[in-house]
């Protein structure tokens, strides 16, 4: 994978270095690449040398132009990417408002749960309470029928 890896990018820089390095500009710079490269090299000897100085001046104002044309470009890419931040911003805002909505929505649900256990709870201890002083009641009469009983049956 390693070698894979390290074999793509060799090609790519033998293809960089070998004249094709306009294979990788987009369509807008293909155009201002053909200008700076159809034009020919300047010798290296100053201006004031014997140089025509509407060549300076177009290849002055040649890059100038590239120069704005890029600085136009990398304007609009800041306010595209201004804008994406700004959209996965309120995306992740809305994201966090339904969680706390869903979390608020489940929160009211445990608490009716645990209010209606309470009522539930409550009403089986009446009616354990109820029962529970029937039987005892029952078990009283029984128990004093039989004393009576016992005692009627002693005299």
């Amino acid at each position: 994978m390693r070698f894979t890896l390290l074999a793509a990018t060799l090609a790519a820089l033998a293809l960089t270095a070998c004249g094709k390095p306009n294979q990788a500009l987009p369509e807008q710079e293909k155009k201002n690449f053909e200008k700076i490269t159809s034009q020919p090299a300047t010798t290296g000897t100053p201006a004031s040398a014997g140089t025509d100085t509407s060549t300076s001046a177009s290849t002055s104002s040649t890059v100038d132009a590239a120069k704005g044309e890029i600085d136009a470009t990398v304007a609009a890419a800041k306010d595209k990417i201004d804008d994406t931040v700004d959209t996965a911003k309120a995306k992740i805002a809305d994201t966090v408002d339904a969680a706390k909505d869903k979390a608020a929505s489940a929160g009211d649900k445990i608490s009716e749960t645990v209010d209606a256990t309470k009522e539930k709870a409550g009403a089986a201890k009446d009616a354990v309470s109820e029962k529970a002083g029937a039987s005892m009641d029952a078990i009283k009469g029984s128990a004093s029928d039989a004393k009576k009983g016992a005692l009627d049956a002693l005299k």
